[in-house]
């Protein structure tokens, strides 16, 4: 099914947009800026990264470590002098941008319904907050057109 690690981040994805409603804005900004941060965390917990597809945080980690690490370098190649057409290796063409910077969303792994069920609470919540600033009163006004 899925992992915890998935399961947290879609978790403190939710809480964090929640806690939106404490931000300075009008309620159309907490709502935005909820949202955006809502997708942003279910985007981090179902990205994977690299040609082996691994999370973002252990992709980040092998980054770090490649960047920190020590070079290599061999100069003494056999045939590194030659420079023949028959030396040259085989060049395949690139299939686009995926092997340039393959990134994929795992939604296969994780699945649509720990999704929704986080979508749907930060919903519920926000309702709930709508109709106690006022909203109860915007829906009794379009009852009472009639």
């Amino acid at each position: 099914m899925f992992n915890d690690r998935d399961l947290f981040i879609l978790g403190a994805g939710a809480l964090l947009a929640v806690f939106c409603l404490f931000l300075p804005f009008s309620f159309t900004g907490k709502v935005v800026a909820g949202m955006l941060v809502l997708v942003g965390g279910m985007v981090i917990a179902l990205l994977r990264l690299g040609p082996d597809r691994v999370p973002l945080e252990e992709w980040l980690l092998r980054r770090l470590r490649f960047w920190l690490g020590t070079r290599h370098f061999v100069f003494q190649r056999p045939g590194w002098k030659d420079r023949s057409p028959d030396f040259a290796p085989e060049r395949t063409p690139t299939q686009g941008w995926g092997n340039l910077f393959p990134v994929h969303l795992a939604f296969g792994e994780v699945g649509v319904y720990p999704l929704l069920t986080a979508f749907l609470a930060v919903v519920g919540v926000y309702f709930v907050v709508w109709i106690q600033n006022g909203g109860a009163e915007e829906i009794s006004r379009i009852f009472s057109l009639r």
